[in-house]
């Protein structure tokens, strides 16, 4: 995969990060969270409680949850995607040691909580993410890259 590609590929995670990040950051407000109520229940499939209120520490922890997506967005978005683009190995490999912590972490804490087709969700955002991550080009290998 070229390094235009994986800039490319890793500026779209960025972009859909950054979009369910102002889903949730939705959740606080009841006026308007409808989307954010959506998006939880989806992702507690079925869908059978969209029409439910979300309670005070749901929305608070939705609201702590978007302000750290949009914090990786945009990590994502201006490092990240940059230095894929160069070639840069240590912050692809830091990337992905970081992404892993977070499915992880995620994903035990869904299935201690009964949750587990987050998991499932969660395992399609990790395959996106760690795509433009793998198998980056050793050292010396990026000019002909760009090249070809």
């Amino acid at each position: 995969m070229s390094l235009d590609l994986r800039f490319k590929l890793m500026r779209m995670v960025a972009l859909i990060l950054g979009f369910y990040a102002l889903i949730w950051a939705t959740a606080p407000f009841t006026s308007m969270n409808i989307s954010a109520r959506f998006l939880l229940d989806l992702l507690d499939w079925p869908l059978d409680s969209i029409n439910v209120p979300l309670e005070r520490n749901t929305k608070w922890l939705s609201a702590i949850g978007a302000g750290l997506l949009a914090m990786v967005a945009i990590l994502l978005w201006g490092i990240v995607a940059p230095a894929l683009k160069k070639g840069d190995r240590a912050v692809a490999q830091t990337t992905l040691l970081a992404i892993l912590v977070w499915y992880i972490i995620d994903g035990v804490g869904s299935i201690a909580v009964g949750i587990v087709s987050n998991v499932v969700f969660n395992t399609l955002y990790l395959i996106a993410m760690v795509i433009p991550l793998i198998g980056m080009p050793k050292e010396g290998l990026e000019s002909r890259d760009k090249e070809g």
